[in-house]
């Protein structure tokens, strides 16, 4: 499913973390290359840097930062590892890159300089327009088998075709899965439960565990943050299926942090009616 991944990097810890979390989560499924990409955007260079030195000089030395971030990092057997530098806008850059990939990898967000700023703006473009899965990895983001998953859901981004994706997913990892129906100001369709969850009842023998919990909350991001909190989950998935569910949860701006939970990666999948 994940034969090759796609991991963006702008240098930062971060960006680090997110590399080794690809590169072990590789090894645990069988993938077969993960390919790391630095986009170079003048605009954003500090300092004088970019009335002072052509654009070619600029990246000569974005080439050599990239090997040097590159020098620490074991590659599992089997898996081959390649890098590149792009002239370009981020966030377009990224999407363009990820019609070859099968899902990227990618720092929730940037915190500490310019760099940084703006890759975590980039990472929430991406995540909405990404062709394939985004996998959003925090700070402290550490790769293991995935035992227990959160489903989130509400009534715009659950569907029986999302379901059926998710069952696809997990069938790499066999995790238990929290179906998380968060009960908002906007209210829930109960009567659209039994048909919605269909596929996991069509099987008398499921392949996984399950369960559906529903939480009361004045918000999407409330409720989940809350069950994560008393949870042991080791990865979140949102399915959606329109920009309204994503506005939604990460209301406040397109640039805002991409964190649901600091210790808990978010994997977004986009399902299209």
């Amino acid at each position: 499913m994940f034969s090759r991944i796609l991991v963006p990097v702008d240098f930062s810890d971060n960006s680090a973390v997110s590399l080794r979390y690809a590169l072990e989560l590789a090894d645990f499924v069988g993938t077969a290359s993960v390919k790391v990409i630095h986009v170079f955007t003048p605009s954003v260079a500090t300092g004088d840097a970019i009335t002072m030195s052509p654009v070619g000089e600029l990246m000569a030395q974005r080439e050599e930062d990239l090997k040097r971030f590159m020098v620490d990092f074991a590659v599992p057997a089997g898996v081959t590892l390649d890098a590149e530098l792009v002239l370009g806008f981020a966030a377009d850059k990224i999407v363009e890159v990820a019609v070859d990939a099968d899902l990227i990898v990618m720092g929730s967000t940037g915190d500490a300089d310019l760099l940084e700023q703006v890759f975590g703006s980039v990472s929430s473009s991406v995540a909405q327009r990404s062709p394939c899965p985004v996998l959003l990895v925090p700070k402290s983001g550490q790769f293991h088998d995935y035992e227990n998953v959160l489903y989130a859901s509400n009534n715009l981004s659950l569907s029986r075709r999302a379901v059926l994706r998710l069952m696809d997913f997990n069938e790499l990892f066999r995790a238990r899965v929290h179906f998380v129906h968060v009960n908002d100001e906007e209210g829930s369709h109960e009567g659209q439960r039994e048909k919605l969850f269909a596929p996991l009842f069509s099987n008398p023998d499921p392949e996984f565990s399950f369960e559906i919990k529903e939480v009361n909350a004045d918000s999407v991001q409330e409720g989940l943050v809350e069950y994560l909190d008393g949870h042991p989950i080791d990865l979140a998935i949102m399915v959606t299926k329109n920009r309204g569910f994503w506005e939604r949860l990460f209301h406040r701006s397109e640039t805002r942090q991409m964190v649901l939970h600091p210790q808990t990666p978010l994997l977004i999948m986009h399902v299209n009616e």
